[in-house]
C-alpha cells in the first residue's frame, strides 16, 4: 500500500489517530494529514435505516391499495413500519459500519507491522555487514 492509500482512507473513514501518528512518523514527508475530511461521510446505520424503511412503506402501499384497504389503514401500517424498519436498519447499519471500520483498522495495523518487521530486518542486515 501506497501513502496515497492511507491520505485516501483518513479521509474517507475516522481511522485511529494513533495509527495516523505513527503513520505521520514512518512517512519522513508527512503525507497522512490529520485534516478536515475532504469526502463527505454519511453514518451506514442512516443509510440502511433510510432505505429499509422506505422500502417497506412503499410495500405497504402497494400491497394496500392492491387489496383496497382503506387510506386509513394504509397509512397506519405504513408508519408502524416505517418506524420498526427504520429502527431495525439502524442498528444493522451501526453494525456494518462497525465491521468496515475494524476491518479497516487491522488491515493497517498489518500493513504497519510488517513495514516495521522489513524495517528491522534491513537494519539488522545493516548492522552485520559493518
Amino acid at each position: 500500500m501506497s501513502s496515497q492509500d492511507f491520505r485516501d482512507w483518513e479521509s474517507a473513514y475516522a481511522i485511529d489517530p494513533l495509527i495516523l501518528r505513527l503513520l505521520q512518523k514512518k512517512n519522513e514527508k508527512s503525507t497522512v494529514q490529520l485534516t478536515e475530511k475532504s469526502v463527505k461521510q454519511r453514518d451506514l446505520g442512516v443509510l440502511y435505516a433510510a432505505f429499509l424503511s422506505i422500502g417497506s412503506l412503499i410495500l405497504v402501499v402497494i400491497v394496500g391499495v392492491i387489496r383496497c384497504t382503506d387510506v386509513d389503514i394504509i397509512l397506519a401500517n405504513g408508519c408502524r413500519t416505517l418506524f420498526i424498519y427504520g429502527m431495525i436498519g439502524f442498528v444493522i447499519g451501526k453494525i456494518a459500519e462497525m465491521c468496515v471500520r475494524e476491518s479497516a483498522k487491522s488491515m493497517i495495523r498489518q500493513v504497519l507491522q510488517r513495514t516495521e518487521s522489513v524495517q528491522q530486518a534491513q537494519a539488522a542486515d545493516a548492522s552485520n555487514d559493518n
